[in-house]
């Protein structure tokens, strides 16, 4: 969160909110009140409802990218629910009994 809200970004998404009420203020406290390590960079930063990602997407995308190594919005996880597809180092049998 330290280094993607900048004073300007904080200024555009001051006045917003999701309709439950959660504000970018929500979203920051648990970083202003556990600032970490030096040598340990946190997120700093929660969501408190599915909403907060639209409503504050300027400051949440930049940190999930961050975070998830690149992942961009734009990005989509590969589900294949196929438990034959599952790739394991040795054979395994369920035990049914």
């Amino acid at each position: 969160m330290a280094k993607a809200l900048t004073p300007a970004l904080y200024a555009q998404l001051r006045d917003k909110q999701t309709s439950s009420g959660f504000t970018v203020d929500d979203v920051i406290q648990t970083g202003v009140d556990n600032p970490g390590h030096p040598y340990i960079m946190a997120v700093g930063c929660v969501a408190g409802d599915e909403e907060t990602y639209v409503v504050l997407k300027p400051l949440l995308d930049p940190i999930i990218e961050a975070r998830h190594g690149g992942y961009k919005p734009t990005d989509k996880h590969k589900t294949d629910l196929n438990p034959a597809h599952l790739k394991v180092g040795m054979t395994w049998t369920p035990n049914m009994s």
